[in-house]
């Protein structure tokens, strides 16, 4: 596993969180529609094929959302963790908000006082730093 790839990973589980979570909205409001829906006709939800596929559907995105959570989780605090051992604070800083907080080169620049050049600069010479924990965190494992 490469050291970009390793670190782009919190990136990726977060974009994939959004879109379960946007995913369980909308699936759960289809759930109430129904349910008020079938609920005033005959005063019970019903339980037929549709519907209890439907739940079934927003319970496994449930787990699957709670187990990305999990995993995000860790990693960041892997990351974090793999991130403090650079020698010096701006390197530890750029790649912080590179990776856990997603910000472009020229949003680090402006929020560390420098230009986007230098913040690019300093990236560089932290990713070569870098030293990947012994294990890493594999989202596509």
């Amino acid at each position: 596993m490469t050291k970009e790839y390793y670190l782009s990973q919190l990136g990726i589980l977060s974009g994939r969180i959004t879109f379960h979570s946007e995913q369980l909205y909308r699936l759960r409001r289809e759930k109430d529609a129904v349910s008020s829906r079938w609920g005033e006709a005959s005063g019970t939800v019903a339980f037929d094929a549709p519907y209890a596929r439907l739940l079934e559907k927003i319970e496994a995105l449930e787990e699957t959302l709670d187990s990305e959570l999990e995993t995000r989780s860790r990693l960041q605090r892997q990351m974090e963790e793999t991130i403090a051992g650079l020698p010096d604070e701006k390197m530890r800083l750029v790649l912080l908000y590179r990776y856990l907080e997603g910000k472009t080169f020229f949003e680090i620049g402006n929020l560390l006082y420098m230009d986007k050049s230098s913040a690019v600069r300093i990236h560089t010479k932290a990713m070569g730093l870098l030293v990947l924990p012994e294990d890493p965190l594999n989202i596509a494992a």
